[in-house]
């Protein structure tokens, strides 16, 4: 019978992946009709549009309603405040990138490909979903006020993520590992999430996929220099996008 113990542990980015890629299907309610469902989807869809048009703030549940095709009574049989309605937008969106990333990580035979492949996706999917990129990226993700709980993990599950992954190629040796993995995910981070902030107040580069390839190239450059011992004791604290937590 196979020693258990000798089994090689789950890399830490693999399992905070894992739990994040299915956030929405655990903390979503127990909606047993298929109508149920279907007309949740298209509420978050319609609030996507207007919060996306109008802002959080200014944004009017009676539009919402209207967007949906629903009563503004209807809405609050699924949320029970706008705040509720706008955060359960990232939480959907999100789970459904990482169950993305998922899915193609293990094509990757190296960490640095895996990395390249997440900031990749995570631009083409800002690209595919442009209100939902303005709504995380210019509204909810950079607000100090999330309070809920839930949200505030989904969103810091990306920072996580990206530290774990260049822990772990400095483990297996692809770069220096002296490399500071909050400082590097601070960096990649903040780079790839300044394009595409770029693109949705400017429209440049108008082809955010094209350009986010040689960008994301440059960026794993600096996995390669590493850092001087002494630089670790300045650590950047990751504040976008949203804290890096351990």
């Amino acid at each position: 019978m196979p020693d258990r113990a000798a089994r090689p542990a789950t890399p830490r980015w693999i399992e905070i992946l894992t739990r994040a890629a299915v956030a929405d299907v655990e903390g979503s309610r127990d909606l047993k009709q298929d109508r149920s469902r279907r007309r949740q989807q298209d509420l978050l869809v319609a609030a996507t549009r207007i919060f996306a048009r109008d802002g959080i703030a200014k944004a009017k549940m009676a539009d919402v309603a209207a967007e949906a095709g629903i009563p503004v009574s209807s809405i609050y049989d699924y949320y029970p405040s706008k705040e509720d309605l706008a955060y359960a937008i990232p939480i959907q969106r999100l789970t459904a990138f990482y169950a993305e990333f998922l899915a193609e990580a293990p094509s990757r035979p190296t960490m640095r490909d895996r990395l390249h492949l997440f900031l990749s996706m995570a631009t083409d999917y800002a690209r595919r979903n442009p209100d939902w990129a303005r709504l995380l990226y210019l509204e909810i993700w950079p607000s100090v006020l999330i309070e809920e709980a839930r949200v505030r993990r989904t969103i810091d599950d990306f920072g996580r993520i990206v530290v774990e992954m260049i822990r772990e190629g400095s483990r297996l040796g692809e770069w220096d590992a002296r490399l500071d993995p909050h400082r590097s995910a601070t960096i990649l981070m903040g780079s790839v999430t300044h394009m595409i902030i770029t693109w949705l107040l400017y429209g440049r580069p108008d082809d955010l996929a094209q350009a986010a390839g040689p960008m994301v190239d440059h960026l794993l450059m600096l996995l390669d220099v590493g850092e001087p011992p002494e630089a670790s004791s300045g650590r950047l604290r990751a504040t976008e996008p949203g804290d890096v937590v351990t």
